[in-house]
């Protein structure tokens, strides 16, 4: 009776490998994920992750993560604006793990966020980078082993809080009354296709 039902489940186990494995067949191809929103922004974001995907198992596959998006202005004085344009960018490497349902991929990049701000009546734009790090996953779902929908959740680190209105102290006095210093970690939320040939 034993033996019967080690066989059973032996076999329980070989059908589920083969489906799983033949559900999720894996070739060369792309991913690209649009942006939908991240916490740190006051409105809509633009930009998004890229990445490239092999069938080559234990090896990362590669990505590129850039988001941009308009800082809220901070009013100097009453007729004088400090705006700022904030960029994130990062490469990255993740892992695709297969799941009998649904298609999961983890990783991890690093990269930089850069922050350039305007002053109303001038036209220069200086900037200020700060490093980052990122980690993330995706949960799609895979139709017909070449395409599959999914959405994403990147946590984005920034080595540290960025004060635009430094670089401004010494051409406008009134910038040091105000605040402008930020921390631009967030989470980014994305949706996207990943395509398989």
């Amino acid at each position: 009776m034993k033996l019967i039902t080690k066989i059973n489940f032996f076999i329980v186990v070989l059908f589920i490998v083969i489906g799983v494995s033949k559900a999720q067949a894996q070739f060369f191809g792309f991913s690209v994920d649009t942006a939908v929103d991240y916490t740190v922004a006051p409105d809509k974001v633009t930009g998004g992750t890229v990445g490239i995907i092999h069938p080559i198992g234990f090896l990362p596959n590669f990505g590129y993560t850039q988001v941009k998006f308009s800082s809220e202005s901070v009013d100097v004085s009453s007729n004088v604006q400090l705006s700022s344009e904030v960029t994130l960018n990062s490469y990255n490497v993740f892992f695709n793990i297969p799941f009998p349902v649904v298609a999961v991929s983890l990783g991890a990049g690093i990269g930089e966020v850069k922050v350039e701000s305007s002053l109303t009546g001038y036209e220069n734009k200086p900037s200020v980078s700060k490093p980052l790090v990122e980690g993330f996953t995706r949960v799609g779902l895979p139709f017909w082993n070449f395409i599959e929908f999914h959405l994403g959740i990147h946590a984005i680190k920034v080595a540290s809080k960025i004060d635009v209105g430094n670089s401004w102290s010494s051409v406008e006095s009134s910038v040091d009354s105000v605040d402008t210093e930020k921390d631009y970690t967030g989470t980014l939320t994305t949706v996207g296709l990943q395509f398989a040939f």
